[in-house]
């Protein structure tokens, strides 16, 4: 199984258990760039070889490795299935 399919599954099935710095690490993994965003706690994420994606963000929410709100991670795994076989 691919490291795309392995998240998406993986990262589906904990929607509400996510913390921030795993869901960073993973899309690193699969070759996103992460920044800080503007605010604290926000990130951004982009990815030099997917020409049609423009890039997004989610909130960490505060504290050290706070979970992520589950519509951050939904949005995130939609980004994911949208460019699976581009990222498998």
């Amino acid at each position: 199984m691919a490291l795309v399919d392995e998240l998406i599954a993986d990262w589906k099935g904990r929607k509400a258990s996510l913390r921030c710095g795993e869901v960073a690490a993973g899309l690193m993994l699969l070759g996103f760039v992460v920044k800080d965003g503007k605010s604290p706690g926000h990130k951004t994420y982009s990815h030099p070889g997917l020409q049609d994606f423009r890039g997004a963000s989610w909130n960490c929410g505060h504290g050290k490795n706070p979970e992520i709100l589950t519509p951050y991670v939904v949005k995130i795994v939609g980004v994911l299935k949208q460019y699976r076989d581009e990222l498998a």
